[in-house]
């Protein structure tokens, strides 16, 4: 692996998005970055998107238009020809930001005991504009079986390919909404998630995305996931202190007295918890909160 720029692989899966797919490319391949594999799977586009793929095939790694059966079918194609130390995708109406690629390069680098990293949530309008940054929350394998999930941006995440294969090398397709989750459900059983204030990805909030009826299908599919987990008995023990202190701390609030207590900084706030998982971390080193 080149240590200065390791290889990245970047799939972007697509399927009739011909008004946003030309500025998702031109955001990938204007990053400059010098080790890109950038791999394209469209599932069988007639809205002019082929056309545009065609236009940028000198720049792309490769790309195919064949029907498929979902975007995570297509990521899975993607990901089967890729070959990068580093691993992403980002989908046909979202874009990089500038310096995205170098970024990550440099903290993969840089931090060797980093296996997946999240950068700054970063969002933009229909027209590209960008309408609100903000730092990206900690997660942790605890909190996501205790259904604190929301949310990790997919286009500002980055990962290993040892930890891809160690955590199966796919994308579950049983999962028609919710197969990143269920995939970043897989990598905290093997690593944690490390945040970096850094601009990454934006998610493009325009017409046509999730309805209120497919997000409550993606939450179904969520819950599916973290019921379906064995939970250990260390592990239940951890959920029923967590939820002791998240009730004090919603009985706080609802007195007016949260300010004022113990807990007002979020660091603080967490430090039962921490304690928590020292004590248990000997035998679930993924609870520890970055």
């Amino acid at each position: 692996m080149n240590n200065k720029h390791p290889k990245i692989t970047i799939v972007t899966p697509v399927f009739n998005q011909v008004e946003y797919i030309e500025k998702t490319i031109q955001s990938v391949i204007n990053q400059d970055y010098p080790n890109l594999e950038y791999i394209i799977i469209d599932g069988g586009s007639t809205d002019g998107t082929v056309e545009i793929l065609e236009r940028y095939s000198d720049k792309i790694t490769k790309w195919i238009s064949v029907p498929d059966s979902g975007m995570y079918d297509a990521l899975n194609k993607g990901f089967a020809y890729s070959t990068g130390d580093i691993m992403g995708w980002i989908n046909s109406d979202d874009i990089f930001l500038d310096g995205a690629l170098h970024n990550m390069a440099r903290l993969f680098a840089d931090l060797p005991q980093v296996n997946w990293i999240q950068g700054l949530n970063s969002f933009i309008d229909s027209n590209g504009q960008l309408i609100d940054v903000c730092i990206p929350r900690k997660f942790s394998f605890i909190k996501f079986l205790n259904h604190d999930f929301k949310w990790i941006q997919q286009e500002s995440t980055f990962w290993r390919r040892n930890l891809w294969d160690t955590a199966g090398a796919n994308i579950n397709t049983n999962f028609k909404l919710a197969g990143d989750f269920e995939l970043w459900f897989r990598f905290f059983q093997h690593a944690k998630l490390y945040s970096a204030s850094l601009p990454v990805g934006a998610w493009r909030n325009r017409e046509g995305q999730l309805s209120s009826t497919q997000m409550d299908g993606y939450l179904q599919e969520v819950y599916s996931v973290i019921k379906s987990y064995p939970t250990t008995s260390e592990e239940k023990k951890v959920l029923i202190k967590l939820n002791k202190q998240n009730s004090l701390i919603r009985i706080l609030k609802t007195f007016k007295v949260f300010k004022l207590s113990y807990f007002i900084n979020k660091r603080d706030a967490y430090y039962n918890l921490k304690q928590i998982e020292i004590k248990y971390s000997h035998k679930l080193k993924r609870f520890i909160v970055v």
